[in-house]
């Protein structure tokens, strides 16, 4: 069963206490110390941060950034906070590396791979000497959410978020108003689930059965008997042997079952025709309640029917796994993960900023909802209804199973589900390992090529694998797939022994 080691934290801190005291960054750090910080803001000197946000500003987020968000800020950390809004198209890149490669001070998330690429290049600040200004949200963020975003032992994000990720998009998500209007009630299999597509194309002939192009997680109950989990679209892990060994996923017999699955899918028309071309639509028609089913993930059946019930009023949604008997796999119960840029002037006041947010209720509530009684309401139930559709500080990004509100519309059966979706699940063995591409970023580039190109097409059914397969394995092996297999195998297993 998954379960945050306590005083895992506490731990690491201690051996790094006098590490602490002798590198303080730049020297500019907080003049605080454990023994004089009472938890408010009035030991600290002033300090000014930047905190940088993907997407688009809302009126109501500018305003509470300097009224509400302004006053709570300061009077925890004494700190002012900016908050800069960037199109995500900036994110891992553009902009945010051109702010990092210019030495601007800031803050904002990151994933995995950009964390590898940053802190190679010396972009990144070590935070571990201030973990412990983070010391509220590691009581409710996992180790394994921690581990995920450390180099060497060394701290370079912070994680925030808690929430059910275990089995992201091995459960198929379901239109039960559909499944119900068919006379059936469940599914359980494969073969459940295309006897559900044939009967709701039946009587919905203007609907789509799957809205997407890679279901390998999904179907793997039918194509293998390994418990898969993917590093990336190259390689896999068996989560069901306790050994170092990759898998080269497109080179497996599991690939090929898989391919021809999905070919299978494409030719009835589950996976539509048109996804070849645009696969864009897809997402499009599964928002738009035009779609049968979809990958599910712990919280899709309430996020997903939040933005198609607009549509179809009476929308339900449910995942269903199309078989049993393997542990559901996690990665950590991160939402993202907080880096601070090398010039910060101040970067344990960025970390004890990241902990306000996953501090308490009532500052999640402030960041997450806005103000009580003008943005949003509770009822004798704590359950939400919004006042105002602006967004705030990206709900996704701060989603906490301790602190997030549900509205009248979720079943109280479902957030107690919601709640205990990890239950038995298992830290992926690979969680926490970071892989340096450098030695092959030349081929890695070229394979991501031919992915492009060639093994996506048969991976979602739009090419025959017996007749595609040969020559995109050709171009795989051309482009160098051995080597770089050879290369992640290498520091896979340098890693792992390190672990055991």
């Amino acid at each position: 069963m998954m379960k945050k080691k306590k005083g895992w934290a506490s731990l690491l801190l201690t051996s790094l206490l006098l590490l602490s005291a002798c590198s303080q960054g730049n020297g500019e750090s907080a003049n605080v110390t454990p023994e004089n910080n009472t938890g408010g803001g009035s030991s600290l000197a002033p300090a000014k941060l930047k905190i940088v946000l993907y997407g688009e500003e809302s009126n109501r987020m500018k305003e509470l950034a300097k009224t509400e968000f302004y006053d709570a800020i300061k009077k925890e950390i004494n700190a002012e906070v900016e908050f800069q809004f960037l199109p995500w198209t900036e994110y891992g890149g553009g902009k945010t590396d051109l702010m990092l490669s210019t030495g601007e001070d800031f803050a904002t998330y990151t994933d995995a791979n950009y964390m590898v690429k940053s802190v190679a290049k010396g972009l990144y600040t070590d935070l571990t000497p201030y973990v412990k200004a983070a010391a509220d949200l590691s009581g409710t963020v996992d180790e394994a959410s921690f581990k995920a975003f450390q180099l060497e032992g060394k701290q370079y994000a912070i994680p925030v978020g808690n929430k059910p990720n275990s089995a992201e998009f091995y459960s198929a998500l379901v239109r039960q108003d559909l499944l119900e209007e068919t006379g059936m009630t469940e599914i359980s299999s494969l073969k459940q689930l295309e006897e559900f597509y044939d009967k709701a194309h039946a009587l919905h002939p203007e609907l789509i059965g799957y809205a997407n192009t890679d279901a390998r997680r999904m179907l793997q109950y039918e194509y293998t008997d390994k418990n898969l989990y993917w590093q990336n679209d190259f390689i896999a892990l068996d989560e069901s042997v306790q050994d170092d060994k990759i898998i080269s996923w497109f080179e497996t017999e599991e690939f090929k079952d898989y391919a021809k699955l999905m070919q299978s899918w494409f030719d009835n028309d589950i996976i539509p025709k048109y996804a070849a071309t645009n696969i864009p639509q897809l997402q499009s028609d599964w928002n738009s309640g035009k779609a049968m089913f979809w990958a599910g993930t712990a919280a899709r059946p309430f996020e997903g029917a939040a933005t198609i019930s607009q549509a179809v009023p009476g929308a339900k949604l449910t995942n269903y796994f199309l078989g049993t008997g393997r542990p559901k796999i996690s990665r950590g119960t991160y939402s993202s993960a907080f880096f601070v840029s090398a010039a910060a002037k101040d970067p344990e006041r960025y970390v004890m900023f990241f902990n306000l947010l996953q501090k308490n209720q009532e500052l999640y509530d402030l960041f997450a909802y806005g103000i009580k009684d003008t943005d949003y309401k509770l009822d004798e139930n704590g359950r939400l209804t919004k006042l105002t559709t602006d967004s705030l500080i990206p709900d996704w990004l701060l989603m906490n199973k301790n602190f997030m509100r549900f509205d009248n519309t979720v079943p109280d059966a479902f957030i107690a589900e919601y709640k205990a979706w990890d239950d038995g699940a298992i830290i992926s063995k690979g969680a926490g390992f970071n892989f340096d591409n450098t030695p092959v970023k030349n081929e890695e580039t070229k394979l991501n090529g031919v992915f492009t190109e060639y093994l996506a097409p048969i991976g979602s059914g739009f090419s025959n694998y017996d007749t595609a397969f040969p020559k995109a394995l050709e171009r795989l092996k051309g482009a160098g797939i051995d080597k770089y297999i050879a290369e992640y195998q290498k520091q896979f297993s340098e890693w792992y022994a390190k672990q055991q």
